[in-house]
């Protein structure tokens, strides 16, 4: 990450990339906040390449629906614009070669979208020697010609100092740092596929299944599942929560879903829950 200002409240820096690994199955995750539409077409155009190498499902964009910097306690906030990159699965204090690649991937092709925009732009009004070939919003437009790109729209922190809402987990009562439950078999390593009302979410120490009680919803999609830094209550014990969503890439703005047949979707407002005791 980069940032050349002292200061969040007047930032120096028209970019700031915060780099993560994390613990949990989230593949390549790109991380912006709403309402930025050189990030949301700089996040469109990282998914663009690195789905040509790593699959539909080998990179993810999750949006945080907080469009005002002050809003968001994190490092990208220091700049006029913030992009995080998150990449996993690894465990924490190791150099995996197939992580390191997937990280370098994405940070070139963000890199590559900047440089390519500033560019362009840079030789806006200049006529003479016009390249006929395509500008980088041009590929934009063919890969996605709705303007929509799908990302998870991540539930609402209630708890100070969180960027999303968590379904927190009871902590063991001799350690605040290490949880009373397990995660459920089947929800570990699934992170962003779907988890209904009355699936199975924990298990506690004597065996027993707590089942998922819909109180986000009633149908869900877990991210950061498991993750080693959520054990920690300075970070916010739990496991991530978001919906399936859209954005409008021109804009960085969540786009208004609707069904097949053309009628409204209702939007899920996604609330915390206190904890699974």
């Amino acid at each position: 990450a980069s940032s050349s200002s002292s200061s969040c409240e007047n930032p120096a820096t028209d970019v700031v990339i915060d780099l993560h690994t994390t613990t949990t199955n989230m593949g390549i995750s790109i991380i912006i906040p709403e309402g930025d539409p050189l990030m949301a077409a700089a996040a469109a155009y990282v998914m663009r390449k690195c789905r040509e190498r790593y699959g539909e499902d080998g990179v993810r964009c999750c949006m945080h629906a907080l469009p005002r910097r002050e809003d968001r306690s994190n490092l990208s906030s220091c700049g006029r614009h913030g992009f995080t990159i998150e990449v996993g699965p690894t465990p924490q204090g190791v150099i995996r070669h197939d992580v390191v690649e997937k990280t370098d991937a994405a940070i070139h092709a963000l890199l590559e979208f900047l440089h390519l925009r500033n560019l362009e732009l840079r030789n806006a009004d200049d006529d003479a020697d016009a390249d006929a070939s395509p500008s980088v919003l041009d590929r934009l437009e063919e890969t996605y010609p709705s303007g929509a790109v799908p990302c998870y729209r991540s539930a609402p922190a209630v708890r100070p100092g969180e960027l999303s809402g968590k379904i927190s987990w009871p902590n063991d009562p001799a350690n605040p740092n290490f949880p009373a439950l397990v995660v459920h078999e089947s929800v570990q390593d699934r992170d962003f596929e779907p988890l209904r009302a009355g699936d199975p979410l924990f298990v506690t120490l004597d065996g027993t299944v707590v089942p998922y009680d819909g109180s986000h919803g009633e149908e869900v999609h877990l991210i950061f599942v498991n993750e080693g830094g959520y054990y920690y209550e300075s970070s916010g014990t739990g496991i991530g929560v978001a919906v399936k969503s859209r954005f409008d890439w021109q804009t960085g703005w969540f786009l208004v879903e609707s069904d097949d047949e053309g009628g409204a979707i209702e939007e899920v407002i996604l609330e915390e829950k206190d904890s699974y005791e």
